[in-house]
């Protein structure tokens, strides 16, 4: 689905005025239709942003100049990936996340970090990029989950410690990251 938004970035560097303006409602459009499904929100948001923050004047839409500025907004921001991580104890039942990073080994970092501050037997459990992460245990058993929002991802996280032998699996933590 996000790869159908991605299809008329391209297209935008050959149009001008009118044209550019038109192919940015329907991409608008379309990025917003895709919207319904999660991510795509997140999708809409860079896009209307990109519009935003792109000044362009009669002459730059002539050249072509504003189509290549928003294609390289929308390449270098609607496509950015940020990286979350889930560390947690199971003897402590110290937890720690971390989200919006721009690399996974600062977000294990600061997950473990804020773990450590409440139990010395902190690892990371998950680490995660655009997408909601959960972490599920019971006295012997900790499994996560993964999810478009953090109700899916803690059900799956709850169904994973379940399905490993957990009888009284909890949500323990929880994090979601998005472009």
């Amino acid at each position: 689905m996000a790869d159908r938004n991605l299809v008329l970035y391209p297209r935008l560097l050959s149009l001008a005025g009118d044209q550019l303006r038109r192919a940015c409602r329907i991409g608008l459009l379309l990025a917003g239709i895709a919207g319904t499904a999660g991510t795509g929100l997140a999708r809409a948001d860079c896009v209307s942003a990109c519009n935003a923050a792109t000044y362009c004047d009669s002459e730059m839409n002539a050249s072509g100049e504003c189509g290549r500025r928003l294609n390289d907004c929308y390449i270098n921001e609607c496509n950015r990936k940020t990286y979350g991580a889930i560390a947690y104890g199971a003897k402590s039942g110290a937890y720690g996340w971390s989200h919006d990073f721009d690399d996974p080994q600062s977000a294990e970092n600061e997950a473990l970090i804020s773990c450590r501050v409440n139990g010395d037997d902190c690892q990371v459990v998950v680490d995660f990029w655009n997408t909601c992460a959960a972490v599920a245990a019971d006295q012997d058993y900790v499994a996560y989950g993964l999810g478009e929002t953090r109700g899916v991802a803690e059900s799956e996280a709850l169904a994973a410690c379940q399905k490993d032998g957990g009888t009284q699996c909890a949500v323990q933590a929880w994090g979601c990251t998005g472009p």
